[in-house]
């Protein structure tokens, strides 16, 4: 029957459809003109409240609404109809009522037909609505709940049992509601002091619950999960055997050890896992204890797995009731690693010690040589007579490395490798595949250097595999720069020592870029002199004509590379500015090769670089060199020049300073503390160098008592 009508509580219907007589036995008319009203005479009077009051919730909802209630027809017959609509616009109500007399009275006989069902199953029962109402509970529910079964018919699970609420009760029968999937886990209900087994079904209608007490199963299964967490924690394999000889136990850890599952040993005969020697001497020893003829047995033997691997074992055993035997079974290998390692670590530490020693010796040894060739030779001996194969030191032009001195009998080895560690410009220790020859041993090339020159590369042969690991490495890289700092001592002093000098004059724009000064402009640039002054400073003393004084030094100021600038004095048109950077790269690579710079001068939008190399020198390495700090560095000119300081006094005296002395008498010389009056103070100049004045002051006395030795003496 389609309906509509006004929204009261009698619900008077204005328009009815032709079923009306069908569902209620009324006609179109008497519904429409007024003469029955629906909820006044038609709805069944035990359900015209609630009828009401469901479709008024319904609507305040969500609009429409579905209820299901009795009425009673013309023929006073009772009959159960479902009644759906929803509110209209005009705020009337629209929908249709259909006759479900049948489904209700299926319904009560399925529900008896399930009482009788529920009350004949072995597990506790009972049924929730969806208010979480119990709506029924069976006996087997009602005795382990300690509860009226029907006295908690229409009560409030959660008030019933509040004791539940907070728990996987609780949130798994929420779960159950919300997806609509059943549910099923185990809980301890404290109040009963029982691990209850839970199945939930949820329905439409509610939840349907199934339980049945399982604290024995999960006490027995809880001591059974403890032994086997014992088992399986145990970092050594466990197994147990039959009086067969199966295996009955294995735990995981065994079963790694051999290399197989699980499942391919429980119920396998030991001598088929094993093997037949292994399993019988086992099974002897287990009877010579049982007979107490051995108060403890243990074997050690080598198992193969699966994929070919050998590992030693150790396997401790004894008997078993039922005259099966138990065992553990551990893995030794770490064991025999550690006496290998701890041996071969006394055996690096015997190599380190006697490389220690011969390292100390070719320090204190090239101190004494007189010329490259002596300490190249000195230290390919001496490492050769100590704790290694061979050893040899080549020089270097450009990538290519020539043999100069070697000894030992690996000595050929590592030439590869010793162009890989030039180029490189790091220690490198051969890999097995790069070793040449087949000593089977390893190499370790390291690059000759001092201040950013390469001079060479010494490489070092040992006769066994991981010869070189940090420490040597790093004592040989140390090895490496004393070399590197004598060699360039030898080179400064034979440029010092020799009445001729190759001079040579390159050009450049890219080097002004370099020094952060203008290439084109009024300013003319001459860097009269740059002095090392340690821990990777270096100061610049530089003339500087065409600009004013604050324009001169904006120059230097401005440039991001200078720091402690300052004006020293003035000579003319020209002032001399002091500026401090952390890098010399061109007075480095023409120092790297034994070489002196004489003037750097910025004119006319040109770098002119006036240096001087003792004879001999690799011009080709040299001017490669700078080209890496800057790459269109043009050899102008090229001569040799007899040396116009070349005396030897004076050569010896600056051979006797240090770094530090020499820095404070050159920054000294240059910076105008000798003027009178004097251009810059100690104060000064211990600022630039980073020093304290006291500091400067001795480092400047020593020098000077040293270069005034010379003459007084």
């Amino acid at each position: 029957m389609l309906y509509r009508g006004p929204e009261e509580r009698e619900r008077p219907l204005t328009a009815v459809s032709s079923g009306s007589d069908r569902v209620s036995g009324y006609g179109r008319a008497t519904l429409e003109d007024g003469e029955v009203v629906w909820t006044r005479d038609v709805v069944h009077p035990s359900d015209r409240e609630r009828a009401w009051n469901d479709v008024q919730r319904a609507l305040g909802d969500g609009g429409t609404y579905d209820v299901t209630y009795r009425i009673v027809t013309a023929d006073e017959d009772v009959r159960w109809v479902r009644d759906r609509g929803e509110r209209l616009g005009d705020g009337t109500l629209s929908g249709y009522v259909e006759d479900v007399t049948e489904l209700k009275e299926r319904e009560v006989r399925l529900r008896e037909e399930l009482d009788e069902t529920f009350e004949r199953i072995s597990d506790a029962f009972f049924a929730l609505d969806p208010e979480w109402r119990f709506t029924y509970v069976n006996d087997r529910a009602a005795e382990y709940l300690e509860i009226d079964g029907e006295g908690v018919v229409g009560e409030n699970v959660w008030e019933a049992f509040p004791a539940a609420l907070g728990t996987d009760f609780e949130s798994e029968y929420e779960r159950a509601m919300e997806t609509q999937e059943a549910v099923t886990f185990t809980e301890y209900f404290e109040p009963l002091d029982a691990y209850f087994e839970v199945n939930a079904y949820p329905s439409e209608t509610g939840l349907s619950v199934y339980f049945r007490d399982v604290t024995e199963r999960v006490e027995r299964e809880r001591r059974l999960e403890r032994y086997e967490a014992i088992v399986e924690t145990v970092w050594d394999g466990v197994y147990a055997l039959d009086g067969e000889g199966r295996f009955t136990v294995a735990n995981e850890a065994y079963c790694e050890l051999l290399g197989v599952e699980r499942e391919d040993v429980l119920g396998r005969r030991a001598a088929d896992v094993v093997g037949d020697g292994i399993a019988e001497g086992a099974r002897q020893f287990a009877e010579e204890m049982r007979r107490d003829e051995r108060e403890s047995a243990t074997l050690s033997f080598t198992i193969e797995t699966d994929d070919g691997e050998k590992r030693p074992v150790e396997a401790r055993l004894g008997p078993f009731r039922e005259n099966g035997r138990v065992g553990v079974l551990r893995d030794v290998s770490r064991q025999r690693e550690r006496r290998q390692r701890l041996r071969r670590q006394r055996e690096r530490l015997s190599s380190l010690v006697a490389l220690y020693d011969a390292a100390s010796d070719v320090s204190s040894a090239v101190i004494e040589q007189t010329n490259r060739s002596a300490v190249e030779g000195r230290v390919a001996n001496r490492l050769a007579d100590g704790p290694y194969t061979g050893a040899w030191v080549g020089r270097t032009t450009g990538t290519d490395v020539t043999r100069v001195a070697s000894a030992g009998e690996d000595a050929p080895r590592g030439t590869a490798l010793a162009t890989r560690a030039v180029d490189d410009e790091r220690v490198v220790v051969a890999a097995e595949s790069d070793a040449e020859g087949d000593g089977g041993g390893e190499a370790v090339a390291v690059p000759i250097s001092y201040e950013g020159g390469t001079y060479g590369v010494l490489v070092v042969c040992a006769a066994h595999r991981d010869a070189f690991g940090d420490a040597e490495r790093t004592v040989l890289g140390r090895l490496g720069t004393t070399l590197g700092h004598a060699i360039a001592a030898l080179d400064r002093k034979a440029a010092l020592l020799s009445e001729h000098v190759v001079q040579v004059e390159y050009r450049s724009q890219a080097v002004a870029s370099e020094l952060g000064v203008p290439a084109s402009g009024d300013g003319r640039f001459r860097f009269e002199r740059t002095v090392a002054a340690g821990d990777g400073e270096y100061i610049h003393y530089v003339w500087v004509s065409g600009l004013s004084d604050e324009g001169a030094v904006a120059v230097f100021e401005d440039a991001e590379r200078y720091r402690h600038v300052r004006l020293v004095g003035e000579r003319g048109d020209a002032v001399l500015v002091e500026a401090t950077t952390a890098d010399a790269h061109v007075t480095a690579a023409i120092a790297s090769h034994g070489g002196r710079l004489r003037s750097l001068t910025v004119r006319d939008g040109e770098v002119r670089v006036l240096a001087e190399f003792p004879q001999g020198v690799d011009l080709r390495t040299v001017t490669g060199s700078i080209r890496e700090v800057a790459d269109d560095v043009e050899l102008v000119a090229q001569q040799t020049v007899a040396r116009d300081d070349a005396e030897d006094e004076r050569v010896d005296a600056f051979g006797d300073l240090t770094e530090r002395q020499r820095a404070a008498f050159e920054s000294a010389y240059y910076g105008g503390y000798f003027e009178w009056p004097r251009d810059s103070t100690a104060e000064d100049l211990a600022e630039t160098m980073g020093v304290s004045a006291p500091t400067f002051h001795q480092h400047l006395r020593a020098a000077e008592r040293k270069l005034l030795g010379v003459y007084v003496d």
